[in-house]
């Protein structure tokens, strides 16, 4: 049996990468036009899903736009077996533009369909996460 999530881990690479650029317009190009994000636990004030490729376009610039740096440490890529999805353990660390640090522990799911990411399911710890939401108000 192939490993069809070995097949998308450049691209999973290629997520964090851009992300830690803040290049968005590059990023938004590894979605999936009906791609999801999907936030289990999302803090107050911050919905628990970002449907289509045009509202996380939009999502990400407000929410990068409050980062003075971004970064994400990849620790593991666990690609599934004869599955279009890709398990990764990560850590951010980013500055607002407030001068705070915001830090988290972070494991996301992808999935894929006709080679772009259709899913991202991303849990983490939102008391953390709270902060940066509260910055964006």
């Amino acid at each position: 049996m192939e490993n069809v999530g070995t097949n998308y881990v450049g691209q999973v690479r290629s997520f964090f990468e851009l992300l830690c650029k803040k290049d968005i317009d590059a990023w938004i190009q590894l979605w999936h036009p009906d791609g999801k994000i999907l936030v289990f636990y999302p803090p107050q004030g911050f919905g628990s899903s970002i449907d289509g490729a045009s509202a996380i376009s939009s999502a990400f610039r407000g929410l990068f736009n409050n980062f003075q740096s971004f970064d994400a440490v990849i620790s593991d890529i666990y690609p599934a077996a004869d599955s279009d999805a890709v398990v990764v353990e990560y850590r951010n660390r980013a500055i607002l533009r407030n001068g705070s640090e915001y830090t988290n522990s972070n494991i996301a799911v992808f999935r894929f369909r006709q080679g772009l990411i259709s899913a991202y399911h991303d849990y983490f710890d939102p008391r953390r996460f709270q902060e940066v939401v509260d910055a964006l108000s």
